[in-house]
């Protein structure tokens, strides 16, 4: 199983951070982590609220903390087994608020729901893309059809694990393959690839299309997949495995679409820069992953990644933020 030490739940209330911090509370159960839950209140509200009041009115910010104490008491009874665990409610930025958590409880997964208080049929929340891309460790969004409202989540039943040869993907493969074993799942490794010969139409028909080249040239793709796959699989040996190569014009879409037509509960792939400028941005391949994808996404941090937000956080919330630590 993935060696997750310490797990922040970010919820905001809504239905999709309920089935949310219900993941989270399964999964920081089957490996042994630590779970910390957080609500973080928007720091621009706040200053919008006092700016309206006169200065009679103003300490709205204790006032705004009890109200999501009290809201926390409400959310908590609806997640089962959740009314037992501390929350703390931070005024700050979303996302810098989220990052200092993660950062001061040294998190190694970071999980909420795709989306706060709207329900698209796809696509994620801005709060969502945000953490994704500036967090430094592994985030998991939750999609709401993980779970019915109120009731536990369940094991996933079918995993893909989105590789592309690079170190990165090799980490989230070694996540995908510990969570399959974990919840006794199906496990895709799943390569996407654009055919060369399509990319040369200009040139077609040429001899290197013709099918004996394709078949050459898949089955090397198949052994490579199998190569790069193998020390990662020996490790689960429980764990049943179907390597694929798929073919698609756009690698983006091509994991959703397999991740669709083998009915993934879960896609783990990873992200990755390749310049000191990309390097603090989402690979634009799980990007598009998390916006098309119809099930939950776990999103696979570089080895060593930071970002200046994430490696300010602690230092910025404590400045700027109101924290307060309530055991409900």
């Amino acid at each position: 199983m993935p060696n997750y030490r310490s797990i922040v739940a970010a919820v905001d209330f809504s239905p999709c951070s309920a089935v949310a911090l219900a993941e989270a509370m399964r999964i920081s159960k089957w490996s042994g982590a630590a779970l910390h839950v957080v609500h973080v209140i928007d720091t621009l509200v706040v200053i919008e609220i006092e700016e309206a009041l006169t200065d009679m009115q103003k300490g709205i910010r204790e006032g705004l903390v009890s109200d999501a104490e009290a809201a926390w008491r409400t959310f908590a009874a609806t997640v089962p087994g959740a009314a037992g665990l501390p929350i703390e409610v931070a005024i700050n930025n979303r996302i810098v608020g989220i990052q200092s958590r993660a950062r001061v409880d040294k998190a190694d997964l970071i999980v909420l729901g795709a989306y706060g208080d709207r329900s698209p049929d796809l696509g994620v929340g801005s709060v969502a893309t945000a953490c994704v891309r500036k967090s430094a460790c592994d985030v998991l969004l939750v999609r709401e059809t993980r779970a019915k409202a109120g009731a536990p989540a369940e094991p996933f039943r079918t995993v893909v694990a989105a590789v592309d040869f690079s170190p990165t993907s090799l980490r989230a493969l070694e996540r995908a393959a510990g969570i399959a074993a974990a919840d006794g799942a199906a496990l895709h490794v799943l390569h996407v690839f654009s055919a060369p010969w399509q990319r040369l139409h200009y040139r077609a028909p040429t001899p290197e299309t013709a099918p004996s080249f394709k078949k050459q040239y898949l089955d090397a793709l198949s052994g490579r997949l199998a190569e790069f796959a193998k020390p990662v699989l020996a490790l689960h040996p429980g764990v049943a495995a179907t390597l694929a190569v798929h073919e698609h014009p756009g690698h983006r879409s091509g994991i959703v679409d397999y991740a669709t037509g083998v009915s993934a509960d879960l896609i783990a792939l990873g992200t990755r820069g390749r310049t000191n400028v990309r390097d603090i941005l989402l690979g634009s391949t799980a990007e598009r992953a998390l916006a098309e994808s119809r099930c939950s996404v776990l999103a696979v941090k570089p080895e060593g990644f930071d970002h200046p937000i994430a490696h300010d956080a602690g230092s910025e919330s404590a400045s700027q933020g109101t924290r307060m630590k309530s055991d409900l």
